[in-house]
């Protein structure tokens, strides 16, 4: 097997690296999904974050497709930097 890592290594500057296992996610019930690792320091923020945006799906109407809508104007906002960057 080969070596696993944080989900943030590489990214996060404060990211130890190594994964404490009981911050890995479970998503194999999910088609396509699979673990996602995180390190103690990176892993809190995640489950809270995970914990956020499933209390927001079941107490907020409407919140998927803000979500979405949110995601999609970011997706759009990276695609014009992006295009601004090549056109310099």
């Amino acid at each position: 097997m080969a070596d696993v890592y944080c989900r943030d290594h590489g990214d996060n500057p404060e990211c130890l690296g190594e994964v404490d296992p009981q911050y890995t996610m479970d998503y194999t019930d999910v088609e396509g999904g699979g673990y996602i690792y995180w390190c103690s320091n990176c892993g809190p923020l995640a489950h809270a974050m995970e914990k956020a945006i499933n209390h927001a799906f079941a107490t907020r109407p409407g919140f998927a497709e803000d979500l979405k809508d949110a995601i999609e104007r970011a997706q759009l906002e990276e695609s014009r930097a992006q295009l601004e960057k090549a056109l310099e």
